[in-house]
Parts: structure tokens; sequence; C-alpha cells
């Protein structure tokens, strides 16, 4: 439940970032025939739109809106940035859901705000009658007099209602603003960002309390990072890639970071772990089998003269097999999603990561150059860029390179930035859906990497102090890891437990 509400919250975001003007008619329709389309219907439909009589499905649509809530609300308690992305989102959605169901029940607002315990009455007539034009002209863009006769107005003090009274869209008098029923939502907006704002400080505080339960705190941690995605793990397009095609393709059909690791290869042809891993797992997922895979990497890296094909088979082949789930535990490891790539840590001589983020600039500007000709659609990425929206810059890039957008509008993950720019991807809006008419499930998995545990077990540990009495005792733990081979790492990494 939780990661289908993260999922909800990031298809806000998406829209947010999709050119639409928010809480628009069209930013709504859109968002609704997403949620749609991702069986997540649920997420809003809390109330009968057409009466007051609640359903059975109502009620379980609210417990599941309730328990995925605090779920959330345990995770991105953790810091300041994603408290204020937790509190943006889940605002946004707290306003679509009051559009879609006041919108046709008006009469449902008064008992809202009784249940939410928010006082704020309706002035009578005779009020109405004394402020006179005042009301009229102080609203915003003006008001009939006959819709100030209709209409009910709220008294409340002119604090309560700052944005509105910035926007001098309510007349204020004497201390207190006048606030007709359309424009009610920004009062209760701002109650609602304020109560969660403080509760998400309140749960911070009691977390340490909380994690001392291990089943809690493994299933919180790095839920802020979980990809919510389409699964790419298994050849989606059902094509063989081979290592002559990917010379060709790199160019044309491979987003910036998986280029940028085919361009370090093929010129250095050496690329260190994370980086053999990151596109390694890629080139997996776009098609290529285990046996082309060796014979991609072992033709690169063989032209290095300090490789030669017996070094290479004892220190490579390994890692390779390990990611297609032939050696250590024996899993199908996924290609990794663009949010994993972004929040890797690059250190010094490594060149996986996301260009956007990882790259200086001006390196930056040069590599859209060479595949885009409008420096317009440059500077637009560029822009992105140094605003920290890494993926939609990716989707940007796509964009310019193809004449055509993404259908998510940023990029997700790179297999999916390839599928679509080969056109594989057609058919996914009518995909077939799974028993029972749902979407499948998306599966996840948890990849532990890079923690030295205290109950490795005593190869592993073997084969860390062999490197470490070759080293200084200064070492860092990033050396003696870029010190081992792929063999070493997997040897350490498989005797941990997931």
């Amino acid at each position: 439940m939780a990661v289908e509400r993260l999922k909800v919250l990031r298809t806000f975001e998406k829209h947010n970032m999709g050119g639409n003007t928010k809480f628009s008619a069209e930013w709504i329709d859109k968002i609704k025939a997403d949620l749609d389309k991702h069986n997540l219907t649920e997420y809003y439909d809390l109330a009968n739109m057409l009466g007051t009589h609640q359903k059975v499905k109502h009620l379980d649509n609210r417990k599941r809106d309730h328990i995925s809530h605090f779920i959330l609300r345990l995770a991105y308690c953790r810091s300041d940035e994603l408290r204020r992305w937790f509190v943006t989102h889940e605002t946004d959605l707290f306003r679509f859901r009051w559009k879609l169901i006041f919108k046709d029940n008006p009469q449902l607002l008064n008992q809202f705000m009784v249940a939410s315990k928010i006082s704020y009455q309706p002035i009578s007539q005779a009020e109405k009658d004394a402020l006179g034009e005042d009301l009229i002209n102080g609203t915003s863009r003006g008001i009939s007099a006959h819709k100030v006769k209709e209409d009910d107005f709220y008294k409340v003090p002119w604090l309560e209602a700052m944005d509105l009274v910035r926007g001098r869209r309510v007349l204020v008098r004497a201390g207190y603003a006048y606030i007709p029923r359309d424009e009610l939502m920004s009062l209760v907006v701002g109650v609602f960002r304020s109560q969660l704002s403080h509760n998400l400080v309140l749960t911070c505080r009691a977390l340490p309390v909380l994690e001392e339960d291990r089943r809690l705190a493994n299933m919180l941690q790095n839920m802020d990072k979980r990809y919510t995605g389409e699964d790419f793990g298994g050849n989606k397009s059902g094509d063989r890639v081979t290592p002559e095609q990917v010379m060709n393709m790199a160019d044309v059909h491979f987003p910036m970071c998986m280029r940028s690791l085919h361009g370090t290869l093929t010129g250095q042809h050496h690329l260190k772990y994370k980086a053999r891993l990151q596109y390694g797992l890629f080139l997996k997922g776009i098609g290529m089998t285990l046996e082309d895979s060796i014979r991609f990497w072992r033709t690169e890296m063989t032209k290095r003269g300090e490789v030669d094909v017996d070094k290479f088979e004892k220190e490579y082949a390994y890692g390779i097999r390990y990611n297609y789930g032939k050696e250590g535990k024996k899993k199908n490891w996924q290609p990794w999603d663009c949010m994993r790539i972004i929040m890797e840590n690059v250190g010094a001589g490594e060149c996986h990561g996301c260009p956007f983020r990882h790259h200086e600039a001006r390196v930056i500007k040069k590599e859209l150059e060479k595949g885009i000709s409008r420096s317009s659609d440059v500077d637009a990425i560029m822009k992105k860029v140094n605003e920290g929206h890494f993926q939609v810059a990716c989707g940007m890039h796509f964009s310019a390179a193809h004449a055509r957008d993404l259908t998510t509008g940023a990029t997700n993950h790179p297999n999916q930035w390839y599928l679509e720019s080969r056109n594989m991807l057609g058919n996914q809006e009518n995909a077939p859906q799974g028993p029972g008419g749902h979407h499948n499930k998306i599966k996840t998995t948890h990849v532990n990497m890079y923690k030295s545990k205290g109950n490795a077990t005593p190869n592993a540990n073997a084969n860390a102090n062999v490197l470490k009495e070759k080293k200084s005792n200064v070492m860092t733990d990033q050396e003696i890891i870029d010190d081992m081979d792929d063999s070493e790492l997997l040897s350490a990494l498989d005797s941990m437990p997931v």
C-alpha cells in the first residue's frame, strides 16, 4: 500500500512538471486518467460523488488511504527535504480530492468542516448588507450582487488567509478577511499543510523509539528511493541485442548515462566495478544474452594491454555471470532505475551515475550539442539541470533528439528510454491486464550494496584482510572495494543477508 501511495504522489510530481497549470481542468483530467490507467482509483474514490450514501468500497478505500499515508509519514519525516516533498504532494492530492468531491456536492462542505473541527462560520445576511459594495468590489475579479446574496461568506482572522490577502482576492476589514465559499479551499488547505508539517516533526522526534523494531526499520529504509515504475527486469522487447548492434545503437537509442558509459568503455577499454554493474545490467535488460555479454566485455577489455583472456576470465567473467543469476545468490538482478542511478555516490575516477547530476555543466552541454541542433533546446535542458530536475532534463533530451515526447514525460528508467527510442513500447497503453482485470503488481528487488557486516563468512573476511595487508592501515573502505576484482567483491556481497 505504501508503494502504491508513493506512486500516486509521484504521479502528481510528474504532472506538476508537465506544463499544465496546476489544478486546472486539464491537469485534473490527466491525473485522473493516469491514476485510472495504473489501477490507483481507490486513492481518490473515497466518497459517493452523487450523494451521501457511503458504499463498502469507499470505506475500504479510506482504510487503505489511512494506512498508506501513515506509513509514508514515517518514511518521509527524517529530513527537511523529505518533509517538504511529502507535504507538497500530499497537499496536491488533498486539493485534487477536494475538487472532485465538492464540485458536485457543495452541501457537504459544512459537514466536512465540522468533522475536521474547522470553526469557520458564515456571516449573516445583515452583515452582508452592511458591507454592501465593499464586499462586491473587494472580492477577486468582482462578484455580482446576486451572487453575494446567494453565496456564503466566512469571516476569519486575516493572518489565516495570507495567500488570499496577498493576492488581493478578498475583502479585509478591521483585522478580518471575508472569504467567499469558492475561496474557502485556500483556508482549509492552509490548515491541512500546517497540521501535516507539525505532525511530521513530531513523528521525526519519536522515530528513534519506533526504529527499535527492526521489522519497521527495514520496511521504511530507503522508501523515498523506491522505484515505482514499470519492471524492466526482463527483455520487454523480446529481441536479441548483439555486441555488434550495440556499437551502432549507442549514439541514437541509449540515454546519456549509458551512452557515457559506452563511450568510456570503448575509449579506455575499462570500467570500474559500479560502472560495469550499471552498464551490464542495462545491456541485459535490453536483450543481450549472457554469452553475448561475456563476448562483448571480453572484446573491449582485452584491447587494454594489461588484461588478457585469462585475466578477464579470472577477474571479470564471474561478475557478468553473477548479473545474470548464474553465480552467487543466483538472483535475477534488475537493471538500475533512474532514482538508484541519481542517488549513487560517484568518486574521483568513476564514471557511473547520472550525467545530469554528476557531470559538470560544460561537459553536459557539450554532450547535448552533439545530438541536438537547436540551441534553445539545449538551454531549456540545462535550465532543468540547474534546477535539479534531472529526470525531467533527461525526458527533454529524448524529446529534442526524437521529435516526440516520452510517454511518461520525465525519464523513470534507462531501459524505458531505450525501448521508446526504438518504438518498442507502442502497445504499453493497451497492455493486457493481470487476472481479475487488475494490472500486475510491480516487482521490486532490494539490493544491499557495499555495506560491511560483522557476520560475514570467513572466506569473505579473508579476502578483505588479504587486501588490507597489501595496503597501508589508513586505506578507506572505498579504496579496498576499488582494489577488489569482481569475484572477491561479489563473494563478500553474497555473505551478507539481504
